[in-house]
């Protein structure tokens, strides 16, 4: 079961334009499979750290932090 909360799952979905809308998003799909580009993940970077009041540091704006769902929740907790 993953443990992020609902409004994480909400930006990751608005992002994903390949997931439908009743599939369960798996913490390990690439973000690519899902359908998000690289202006997406921006975007998705600026929602994060306005959803949950963080700045993310430079250190964490890597390709391999941004690689699934689960790889950026863990990051993003980790600021919480």
């Amino acid at each position: 079961m993953v443990d992020w909360p609902p409004a994480f799952e909400s930006l990751i979905r608005q992002r994903s334009r390949l997931l439908g809308a009743a599939a369960p998003l798996d913490p390990d799909h690439g973000l690519a499979e899902l359908g998000v580009d690289s202006l997406e993940v921006v975007e998705l970077i600026v929602n994060l750290e306005t959803e949950f009041d963080i700045e993310l540091p430079p250190e964490l704006l890597q390709p391999e932090v941004f690689a699934t769902p689960g790889t950026i929740w863990h990051a993003v907790r980790g600021l919480l």
